[in-house]
């Protein structure tokens, strides 16, 4: 998706919940994410040191790229099915599980306002924590609405900010804007904001307020 307005760390996350809401048939009633886990600054994961290193000659950060080649089911297939007990793990792999990468920790904070929720479940590779939620409690499906759009000057300095997507399924867009915008009547996009969307006069975006 094109994301543009703010970090995409701030974005992404709000943004892919916006695909969820615009195309419900496409997901399942509870969602489920994983958040990257702790790895120190050489890129070494302690977590996967004492569990995935033993199955796998490759460090963490070979097999996150392979990861990406291929998938993360393709590694995880071939870990072991059986129970992994903690207190035989070293000390460093069981601080490790569930904590957050300082990178992703913006995410996480997102999504934990957003209503998600930790569970008893980590990620096998680098021992982070996995979040799950109810689509239908998820705030920013659950507040979002669908608006007509209507072409004109945007009031400066008035309105709060709304992240605004164009609701489509292919060549996807969001930004986030400030808008004086009043439930139940279109929303004024300028002619820039338009475009960023790909949308014109009479088309509708979803938003909602952040």
């Amino acid at each position: 998706p094109a994301l543009v307005g703010w970090p995409s760390s701030e974005l992404t996350p709000r943004g892919r919940l916006l695909v969820v809401a615009s195309h419900p048939e496409r997901f399942a009633d509870s969602v489920v994410t994983e958040i990257v886990g702790y790895s120190d600054e050489n890129g070494d994961s302690p977590f996967w040191d004492a569990i995935g290193r033993n199955f796998f000659d490759l460090n963490y950060a070979a097999a996150e790229r392979l990861c990406g080649l291929k998938s993360r089911t393709f590694l995880a297939e071939l870990m072991p099915h059986y129970p992994i007990y903690v207190p035989l793990l070293p000390d460093e792999a069981q601080e490790a599980m569930g904590q957050v990468h300082p990178r992703a920790q913006i995410t996480f904070d997102i999504l934990m306002r957003e209503g998600f929720e930790t569970d008893h479940y980590i990620d096998i590779f680098d021992g982070g924590p996995t979040l799950h939620a109810r689509v239908s409690g998820i705030r920013s499906i659950a507040q979002s609405r669908v608006v007509p759009v209507k072409i004109g000057e945007m009031v400066k300095g008035v309105g709060r900010q709304y992240l605004v997507s164009n609701a489509q399924l292919q060549d996807y867009r969001a930004v986030m804007l400030e808008l004086d915008y009043a439930p139940g009547k279109p929303v004024t996009l300028d002619l820039a904001a338009a475009e960023a969307l790909g949308v014109g006069e009479g088309a509708s975006v979803r938003l909602v307020a952040v």
